[in-house]
This record gives C-alpha cells, structure tokens and sequence, in this order.
C-alpha cells in the first residue's frame, strides 16, 4: 500500500462511528487473508467443497438414489470445505485469531465467574447485558468498558476514575480501559500507560496483560491503516496451548457454516447434475 493510500484509509478510517469501531479489529482481520469483499478461505474452502461434491454426485448418479446420495454430497462437502477453510487462513492470521480466542475465552470465563452464571457471548458484543449487570466491586471493570461500548463516555470516564490501582493487575487493567474508552470515542492513544504497566503483571495474567496489549496496538492498527496482524501474531508462540481450551466456538462456527452451506448446496448440485444429465 502506498503512502497516499494509506493517508486515504487513515482518513476514512478516523470517520469511523463508534459501531464501526466496535468491529475495526473483526473487520482488521477478515481484510488481511480478502480480496475486496471475498474472503480467500472461505472463497477456496467452499469452491473446493463444490468441487469434491459435484465429482461425488456424478460418481454415484446412477448408483446411489435419493435422498441417500444428497446426503453423500452433503458431507463430502462439509469433510472438504471446513479443512481447506482452515488450512488456506495464512498462518499469520490463524495465529492473531489464536490470540484473540485466547483472550477473549479467558475475559468470558472471568465475567462469567463474577457474574455466577453462563454467558452466551463476550459481554463486549452484548453491552445490553449492562442493564441487568449487578454493581460489585468485581464487575466494576466491565461496567466501565460496557459503558464506553454504549457510547456513555461520561460515566465510563468518572467509573474508571474510581477503579482501584492497588496492585500490578490494577493499574494495568485502569491503563487499558483509559485506551479503550479513549479509542471507542475516537480520542488519541494511550497505549504508553499500558505498555509501562504490563511488565508489572509478573501472575498468572502475565500473559492476559501482554494479550490485552498487543488486541490494543492491533485495534489502533486497524483503524489507521497499520498493520493489525502483528501485534498479535507475535505473542502466539508464547501462549503454548492455551487457545485450545476456548478454540472450539470458533471452530464449530465454522464447521456450523459448513453444514449449513453444505445442505443448499447438495440440493443445487443434484438440480444441476438432473439438468445436465
């Protein structure tokens, strides 16, 4: 990208609306492994699906009858696609991915164990939860960040004034809401303060804090032009096998769209084969 475009995109991306920049790092992601509009995973994961499905349906055409052979076609293409989904992702991308999952299956479990009870996604996508959300000590962090996702800058700034910064955790966690608050409202960064403070968390949250880092640079990256996979990929090798504990909602996300995809398409590939026969 040359430097003009690049001035072009860090324009149009500091117009950004709050909701936009709620999914600038999503958004950050999906870019780097598309071609305009199309995803390459997705685009050679459900071709090659296609592909294996329509050779498989014409093999057994005159041998296998319906409904059996849509099901024959159905999961060849879901045993096709949903791997050659996954191997296509640059293995760059699948690694910021792999941090991403780590992280935000990590802040699920935390909320989820203030809270007493299961939650059916990140609280950061479903700010509606802050209605119902009980006022502890513990939960005050995420308030804090609920409020900045619901555009309520005002309180967010005067909560995360009160947070406490007793300890190492404390002030880093502070040091990245003030970043978060101040990204959502489109202000300047604040990535110093976090930088300063994550070498501090020596716990077990070493490597959450390193985590909540690199998301942060990534997602100023994403609305500047920059580069979004970095930050990111680089902590991978750190976090071992850590993303595998909370890896399988997005796998079977996209096992789940496999499926769904692979049911239209083995009643499309049996039209079509009936027409060309």
């Amino acid at each position: 990208m040359c430097g003009r475009d690049r001035g072009i995109l860090h324009a149009e991306m500091a117009t950004l609306t709050r909701a936009e920049r709620l999914l600038a790092l999503r958004e950050g992601l999906r870019r780097a492994q598309s071609v305009g509009p199309f995803s390459i995973p997705v685009v050679v994961g459900v071709g090659s699906g296609f592909l294996a499905s329509f050779a498989v349906d014409a093999a057994l055409y005159d041998l296998v009858s319906t409904p059996y052979r849509q099901f024959i076609d159905a999961m060849t293409f879901a045993l096709v696609a949903a791997p050659v989904w996954l191997i296509v992702q640059r293995p760059s991308v699948r690694q910021a991915i792999e941090v991403m999952t780590f992280l935000n299956g990590w802040e699920t479990e935390r909320w989820q164990d203030e809270v007493g009870r299961r939650l059916p996604a990140l609280p950061r996508s479903t700010p509606e939860i802050l209605d119902v959300l009980p006022d502890t000590m513990g939960l005050r962090p995420l308030r804090v960040e609920l409020l900045a996702a619901r555009g309520e800058f005002e309180e967010a700034w005067d909560r995360l004034e009160r947070l406490p910064a007793d300890t190492p955790w404390q002030r880093f966690e502070r040091a990245a809401l003030e970043e978060w608050i101040s990204f959502v409202s489109n202000g300047p960064e604040h990535l110093d303060a976090m930088t300063r403070a994550e070498p501090e968390v020596t716990d077990e949250r070493s490597l959450v804090a390193r985590a909540m880092l690199a998301a942060a640079k990534a997602r100023r990256a994403a609305v500047g032009g920059g580069d979004v996979i970095g930050p990111l990929a680089a902590l991978r090798p750190d976090l071992g096998d850590r993303p595998g504990r909370y890896a399988f909602p997005y796998s079977a996300g996209i096992v789940l769209s496999v499926v769904i995809i692979a049911l239209v398409a083995s009643a499309a590939i049996t039209v079509a084969a009936a027409i060309i026969r």
